[in-house]
Order: structure tokens, then C-alpha cells, then sequence
């Protein structure tokens, strides 16, 4: 083989290898941690990729997040506050006045893996409006099961496993049918719903990896 065909093969050769390295590097933007894990084209927003978060127990979510440090963007305002909910339900997190900076915040509009969920926080009112006895609680419960990442399956969690808040003097303190409810109304409905300007999404909170990740509803 004459050198000038050998040369050519090892220049193509490094052509592709930079080619996957860049492609590799740019699907994987952002660094994501395990718990964000499937995570199907979620978008840094701009702005918002060193931001500090305060996260506080919510009476009517999980949480009430306040995000600060963040420069102008479209998605959320600085000092934004508003319900936050936990999509790692194995990890811990500090829900009085837990501070966490150096944080990244991502979109999910329009994300198709995101859907169910992003119409569960649309219908959330109606559903809680339409059933007085409906509590935040069978919202968490229900988007641990939506999310499916790491595996939440409320009829197979031994009691003692729940997070403390969803569990009083050793029995569940949510309603399983009414979760079963909500689910199959988001199963039902989500494909129908479009996302248009003025609807409900959550943007993700990339916390540290020992850390629950959090996200907040924004519109």
C-alpha cells in the first residue's frame, strides 16, 4: 500500500474518533447526575447553570423551592419562588431552610419522556379542587410513579421504606386508591394535552449527587 493511502486512512481514522468525541460530549452536556437517569433531551436553560436553591417544606407540594444567582432567562427569574416535588425518593435532602448552591436548573417542555408528569402538574388543581381529601402526599406518590427512575412501585415498597413524611406511627398516610386514580387520569389524558404557551412544566434542579433532585413548576 503507498504511503500517501496510509496516511490518508489514519487522517480519516482521527476525523471519526474526534467526530463521536464531540458527539458523545455534546448528548451528555451538562453532566447529569444518576438520578436524572433516562433523561431524554432536557435543556440547560441559559443563565441558570449556577444558581443557589432553598428548599423548605411546602403545605400544599412537597416543597417550596426559592432559586437565586440566576441571570436573566426566559424560563425562571431571579429569586423565583414556587412548589417544588422530589423525583429520587431514595436519597435525602434538607427541607428546613437546606441551602444547596452551584446548582443547574434544566427544562422539560415538551420533553416526550416528561409528558405524563408535566400534565399531572396542569391537572393538579382540578384534581385537587374536585376532592377535598386529596393531599399532596398522592401527588408525590403519584410522580414517583410516573418518573419510574429509580423504580417506585407503592404496592411493593415495604412500609418502613417510605420517606418519613409518607408514613405516620408505622402505616401510610396516603391514600393508594386515590393515587391508582390519578394515574390512570394522566394515562388517559396526557396524549391529548398540548403544550402551548401558559401551560405547566417542571424544570430540573440538578442537585449534588448524594442529594434528592428536586423540581420546581414553572409556566
Amino acid at each position: 500500500m503507498k504511503v500517501t493511502n496510509i496516511t490518508a486512512i489514519i487522517l480519516l481514522s482521527i476525523s471519526f474518533a474526534l467526530l463521536f468525541s464531540s458527539c458523545r460530549s455534546s448528548s451528555t452536556d451538562g453532566d447529569l447526575s444518576e438520578s436524572l437517569d433516562p433523561v431524554e433531551d432536557v435543556t440547560p436553560i441559559e443563565g441558570a447553570q449556577n444558581s443557589t436553591i432553598t428548599v423548605n417544606r411546602g403545605p400544599e407540594s412537597y416543597f417550596v423551592l426559592e432559586f437565586n444567582g440566576i441571570e436573566q432567562n426566559a424560563t425562571i427569574q431571579e429569586g423565583a419562588t414556587g412548589e417544588g416535588w422530589c423525583i429520587d425518593w431514595l436519597k435525602p435532602i434538607d427541607s428546613n431552610e437546606g441551602v444547596y448552591e452551584n446548582v443547574s436548573l434544566y427544562s422539560t417542555l415538551n420533553v416526550r419522556g416528561w409528558n405524563r408528569l408535566n400534565y399531572l402538574l396542569n391537572i393538579k388543581e382540578d384534581l385537587m379542587s374536585s376532592d377535598s381529601q386529596l393531599t399532596y402526599r398522592e401527588i408525590q406518590i403519584a410522580i414517583w410513579s410516573l418518573r419510574g427512575f429509580p423504580e417506585f412501585n407503592m404496592h411493593e415498597v415495604a412500609i418502613e421504606d417510605l420517606p418519613p413524611r409518607m408514613r405516620d406511627n408505622g402505616d401510610p398516610n396516603f391514600d393508594y386508591d386515590k393515587v391508582t386514580n390519578i394515574l390512570e387520569i394522566v394515562e388517559s389524558g396526557y396524549e391529548d394535552f398540548e403544550f402551548t404557551e401558559g401551560t405547566k412544566y417542571a424544570i430540573i434542579a440538578e442537585t449534588p449527587a448524594d442529594v434528592q433532585t428536586v423540581i420546581m413548576t414553572v409556566e
